[in-house]
């Protein structure tokens, strides 16, 4: 279950269904734009295909545009991801190791790098539907809400669902190939936060594995 944070945030998927309004997309990128950084605290939970919890986990997010985040998991299997907005560092604390990957291309269409993306390039890798206040549709702590789903043929997750309240990111939620939910309940978020260089860079301990990626 260790990997599972780490493709949730950084696997990247198909897109489905018809074309939608551009005013959709507009809506989302008007709650996008102002936001240059973000952090806050985070509740996350997997359920596969019959709705049965699979993992639980919380932690701390910090994001700043563009391209740039922190991620980590606290608890009984600790892990920090981090991004510069030119590389990757995936720290696994239990395994003693850390994965160092470049970005590219690919990734922008993520859930974790569509938040900290240019507003206006969202159109070029996802399909945006706002959903109706219904239940079922809208998620359920949200009072805007919006569904994404990948452009491209091949990937990991099918689509992401995105909420705000009172304008601050809210909730996330998507479904990856296999079935799987993940759900995220974001709390005490504070907007547009100033960030030393040192939050999104990682030095790694003495005495560590470190793996080099694609």
């Amino acid at each position: 279950m260790r990997f599972i944070i780490t493709l949730c945030l950084l696997g990247w998927g198909t897109g489905f269904g018809t074309a939608l309004a551009n005013t959709d997309s507009s809506a989302l990128e008007n709650l996008l734009a102002p936001i240059s950084s973000l952090q806050g605290t985070f509740q996350q939970t997997i359920k596969n295909e019959q709705g049965v919890e699979l993992q639980r986990l919380s932690g701390t997010v910090s994001l700043k545009k563009p391209g740039q985040f922190r991620w980590e998991v606290l608890g009984e299997e600790p892990r920090l991801v981090v991004s510069d907005g030119k590389k990757i560092w995936d720290y696994d604390e239990d395994l003693d190791q850390v994965t160092i990957q470049r970005l590219n291309r690919s990734q922008s269409k993520t859930p974790i790098f569509f938040l900290t993306g240019t507003a206006g390039s969202l159109h070029k890798d996802f399909k945006v539907q706002q959903l109706p206040l219904v239940k079922g549709q809208c998620l359920q702590k949200s009072d805007a809400c919006f569904e994404l789903t990948p452009k491209g043929e091949e990937g990991s997750f099918l689509w992401i669902k995105i909420g705000f309240k009172d304008k601050r990111l809210k909730e996330m939620e998507f479904l990856d190939q296999l079935g799987q939910r993940s759900q995220f309940i974001f709390k005490n978020v504070d907007l547009n936060p100033t960030f030393s260089k040192e939050q999104f860079h990682f030095v790694p301990p003495p005495g560590i594995d470190v793996l080099q990626g694609d």
